[in-house]
């Protein structure tokens, strides 16, 4: 087959087609600290300039050799901030919320979706992808991270607090999510129409981790598929990350996202299915199990056409142990399906990763094609 661009073959693999080589994709700004070595600047020194942003991810592609680039980065406090967040941006980590605008769903007519199309904040992510669309042109594939409605408002109040107004005071918490839902709207229009080529959604609040399945459906789900379905409907792709050791995975499924992004599988079905403890051996002390089971699981993302992105566990990264890098990558490798399938970490790689690990998972990856 001829070699193709990293945007065709990103593209292929959503669509399940036939690809040259399995896509390698960048969740944020993984290792970003070797870039930004390189670039002689710290994290604060590039947080709020397009241009910055730009070249760093620019340049983590050059370095790590992935198929994509991403705009904003692993801190998804773009929305929070443009809505009244107050944040601290630090030298070099991700900035943290130093303030909430909300105190409860009951102050839900606080927000104004207009809010999105006035920030600086979101500008600045708009013109980052502008500036690596005309730099790489179609040669990668350009995404643009966001957070689903729920995981948003997790950010405008305490998340505790969230999970009690949806016990309390759940009529009010629709109120705020149909506000959000609008507001998530409006900022993957304005990517998009950047030359966004797809939309990366945190959708992690989806698991038993922190609500029941009912509650799921009834605050994440509706307005979830709203945004989902809004993109795909103008023309961009969409890759649901769900990274959470207990994620819903049968709503992730109901959504029908371009792309599923997973990290553990569904532990619980798994133990079911073949005996396997795959939570004990996909914790963060250890790589995942070496038969990949999840993808097994996963079979049904497939039938419906729904590509799978994952699942290097992140947490090998940053350890010194590169033959563990080396075996996660071959056991994603053996175990992916042929088509549909990009090959990626389950969650963002730690910040002061070594540029040589990552070395270690391009190689890799290259001996196993």
């Amino acid at each position: 087959m001829e070699e193709m661009t990293s945007k065709e073959r990103f593209i292929n693999a959503l669509e399940m087609k036939e690809v040259d080589r399995a896509p390698l994709g960048y969740l944020w700004f993984g290792a970003g600290n070797a870039v930004l070595d390189r670039m002689n600047a710290s994290m604060k020194d590039v947080y709020y300039s397009a241009r910055g942003i730009a070249r760093a991810q620019i340049l983590a592609r050059e370095m790590y050799h992935h198929d994509n680039v991403m705009s904003p980065w692993g801190c998804l406090l773009v929305e929070a901030e443009a809505l009244g967040v107050k944040i601290h941006v630090k030298d070099n980590a991700y900035p943290s919320i130093a303030e909430f605008p909300l105190k409860s769903a009951r102050e839900y007519e606080k927000i104004d979706p207009r809010d999105m199309e006035r920030s600086q904040r979101v500008r600045t992510i708009e013109e980052s992808i502008t500036l690596m669309k005309k730099e790489l042109g179609d040669d990668a594939f350009i995404c643009c991270a966001t957070l689903t409605p729920v995981m948003l408002a997790s950010q405008l109040m305490d998340g505790s607090r969230m999970c009690m107004e949806m016990i309390r005071d759940g009529d009010n918490l629709h109120s705020l999510l149909e506000l959000l839902t609008e507001s998530c709207i409006i900022f993957a229009d304005r990517m998009l129409d950047a030359g966004a080529d797809g939309i990366f959604a945190e959708n992690g609040g989806s698991a038993s981790d922190l609500f029941s399945p009912e509650m799921a459906r009834e605050f994440g789900f509706k307005y979830t598929k709203e945004l989902y379905s809004h993109i795909q409907d103008n023309g961009g792709y969409v890759i649901s990350h769900n990274c959470a050791s207990h994620a819903f995975h049968e709503l992730e499924l109901e959504l029908k996202p371009d792309a599923l992004n997973f990290a553990f599988g569904n532990v619980n079905t798994l133990k079911e299915q073949y005996g396997v403890e795959c939570e004990k051996l996909h914790n963060h002390k250890n790589i995942g199990c070496s038969q990949r089971y999840c993808f097994r699981d996963f079979s049904n993302f497939q039938d419906s056409g729904i590509c799978l992105m994952g699942n290097i566990n992140p947490y090998t990264f940053s350890s010194g142990l590169v033959n563990d890098i080396a075996s996660e990558v071959k056991a994603c490798m053996a175990a992916a399906p042929d088509r549909g399938f990009i090959l990626s970490t389950g969650c963002e790689i730690p910040l002061g990763t070594p540029a040589e690990e990552m070395e270690v998972l391009w190689d890799t990856m290259v001996s196993c094609l």
